[in-house]
């Protein structure tokens, strides 16, 4: 059985955090050991991909008991202080937190890593550097995939403020689309 301070380990962190820091330590990670950036080493995207699970589910579960307010949910505010407590991470965990809804896990090329991302209408993305092609999946589980997409394009839409706008800007009118 896990424990929480398990799931606190995977993230960095060494004690309960505010949900912010939570996300924080989320993105650190999930930069790091995205399996994505170990695409050309069969043995290191392995392991990436298993860290990478990892960190999801450590931060699906650590969220779900901020939810629950078995946590704390915020920094405590210092007077004087703007923004305290205002959500500014656009990548989450898991499908939970991403739509409050039950989703389809995964993209059609098993391969591919989905990244839980912040948004108004896109639940996950994910992309595949051999085939150059970049997934969407869609709060109604829509999924898409883009041909030709350069990797730099996945790389700015997985760190864009908002990858709505973002989409809608350098994606959907750009690249030639399937819907799966």
């Amino acid at each position: 059985m896990t424990s929480i301070h398990d799931h606190l380990s995977v993230l960095g962190l060494t004690e309960s955090s505010p949900k912010a820091a939570l996300k924080a330590a989320y993105r650190r990670e999930m930069m790091m050991w995205h399996p994505d950036r170990f695409h050309s080493d069969i043995s290191l995207h392995a392991a990436a991909t298993e860290r990478a699970v990892r960190i999801n589910l450590a931060y699906e579960f650590l969220s779900s008991l901020h939810e629950k307010g078995l946590l704390p949910s915020t920094t405590p505010r210092t007077p004087g202080t703007q923004n305290a407590g205002k959500k500014t991470d656009a990548t989450y965990g898991g499908p939970a937190e991403a739509t409050k809804q039950p989703t389809t896990p995964g993209f059609p090329d098993a391969s591919v890593s989905e990244v839980f991302v912040k948004s108004s209408h896109i639940t996950s993305i994910g992309y595949s550097h051999t085939a150059r092609i970049l997934y969407i999946k869609f709060k109604k589980c829509a999924i898409y995939s883009y041909s030709n997409v350069p990797e730099t394009v996945y790389t700015a839409f997985l760190s864009a403020e908002s990858h709505g706008r973002f989409a809608n800007r350098h994606i959907y009118t750009q690249y030639q689309f399937v819907r799966h």
